[in-house]
């Protein structure tokens, strides 16, 4: 019997860390599927949605009609070859994105994969409401599109998202389970994702992402997307706006939480919706938000309002790149100092003029500085000709494996992967071959970086 396991989710319930532990696994009773990245969204999504044009990624990197059916053929010829290579093997998709497609697309999927397998399951975590809610803002404001404090928009409604699920695969084909990390194995989502279905990952093999802000760094990220193009400053997108948390982070804080003063009425109001994934799941949602503690955000003022100790602790994270005269006392003065850290870690590197797209080289000295200043202390016994005679032999094992690599993978657990594909064009009437490199990092979803072997 074959049987292919869909992994839909939901957002902000470790999906990432999931999604890279897995890659390139494969063992006698497992395969996870081998497409572009490890979260298959965006492929699964261009396969079988009825518009893959409109996804947000495919808006932004493939804009045309031809570039994005040479994404699809090439994502369809992925996913063919990975249900082949699995034969009786159990092969694993996963991508928050697919629980979101409209009934034709989820529909698609369907009678896709039955064709192909004996067993189709669906599986799912459901996150309580007011967790979901408080991450789905922080994602918000490190996309740079917060703009108000607004829980209810953040809301997810569990029965439409779950009712379509059971709908289209069968109530006994999707099976659920409760986002609670308190009760995973060491608090770990993979760990959890991988006892329920029995796969036998090495701990080796484990990532751990972690994505939440503290309120500190959601308070100075929000404020710097709703002041920042006030003050001239360009707009971020997502994946900066991501490493600016971890950076800041770094400075410490408490966790992020909504007052339950705002997030009692969404539940009241979705109370019927709550009740029937309650029903569905066979668990109560239940997060005992209590009453409103210090520090928990009920507006937009307790984010802009600024606080002596995260300014201090920004001007140290700057050290000598904090603006002369800015002690952050207001909001402005607290978006100055962001924006001074923005461009400090965005000008690391030494942008090259060219006639194509920007190529940035980086100085051996900048690279060893990030290294002292993102992790203190582990470099402290190598002396810095050691480091730098470390960091060559690093890239030139990355090389020499990309070069013994003709077609295929090299994959660094923590770091990344590469994929490796020969490629032909004509030139001059004759046609000439070299290997594209693409390297895909770990941590969401950011544009791939090409590398091109002539």
């Amino acid at each position: 019997m074959t049987r292919c396991i869909i992994h839909v989710g939901m957002h902000k319930t470790g999906s990432t860390s999931i999604q890279w532990s897995l890659d390139g696994f494969s063992d006698e009773r497992f395969l996870y599927a081998r497409l572009d990245i490890p979260n298959h969204s965006l492929a699964m999504v261009s396969l079988f949605s009825p518009h893959p044009e409109h996804h947000r990624l495919n808006r932004a990197d493939r804009p045309d009609a031809a570039a994005l059916a040479e994404y699809v053929a090439d994502m369809r010829g992925r996913l063919e070859r990975s249900v082949a290579e699995a034969g009786k093997r159990t092969l694993i998709v996963s991508g928050e994105d697919i629980g979101v497609l409209p009934p034709e697309g989820l529909a698609r999927i369907r009678d896709w994969f039955r064709a192909r397998f004996d067993e189709l399951t669906v599986v799912s975590y459901v996150r309580p409401p007011a967790g979901f809610m408080a991450s789905g803002f922080q994602q918000r404001v490190k996309s740079g599109v917060a703009r108000q404090i607004r829980p209810d928009r953040e809301y997810r409604n569990y029965r439409k998202f779950f009712g379509a699920l059971d709908d289209v695969f069968g109530r006994e084909n999707v099976h659920l389970w409760k986002f609670d990390p308190a009760a995973f194995p060491e608090g770990c989502a993979v760990r959890d994702f991988c006892s329920r279905l029995d796969i036998a990952l090495p701990a080796r093999r484990i990532v751990r992402l972690n994505e939440s802000l503290t309120r500190q760094a959601v308070a100075l990220l929000y404020n710097y997307g709703r002041i920042g193009s006030k003050l001239g400053f360009t707009a971020m997108r997502a994946p900066e706006g991501h490493k600016l948390g971890m950076l800041l982070a770094k400075a410490g804080g408490e966790k992020f939480r909504f007052s339950p003063d705002i997030v009692a009425p969404v539940l009241a109001r979705n109370r019927a919706d709550i009740e029937w994934m309650e029903a569905r799941l066979g668990q109560s949602l239940d997060e005992h938000l209590g009453e409103h503690r210090p520090g928990d955000v009920r507006e937009s003022k307790d984010l802009l309002t600024p606080d002596a100790e995260v300014a201090r602790r920004l001007r140290s994270l700057l050290g000598r790149a904090a603006p002369e005269g800015i002690r952050g006392e207001t909001p402005g003065e607290m978006a100055k100092l962001m924006h001074a850290l923005r461009r400090k870690h965005a000008s690391r590197g030494e942008i090259l003029e060219t006639s194509g797209p920007p190529r940035v080289q980086w100085r051996m000295t900048d690279l060893i500085d990030d290294l002292y200043q993102a992790n203190p202390g582990l470099l402290d016994d190598l002396p810095e000709d050691k480091v730098i005679a470390l960091i060559q032999h690093l890239f030139r094992h990355i090389s020499k494996a990309l070069g013994e690599s003709r077609d295929g993978t090299v994959s660094y657990p923590g770091l990344g992967i590469f994929r490796i594909a020969q490629v032909s064009r004509m030139v001059d009437g004759r046609k000439v071959s070299h290997a594209r490199i693409t390297f895909h990092r770990i941590g969401g979803r950011a544009k791939p970086k090409s590398v091109t072997d002539d």
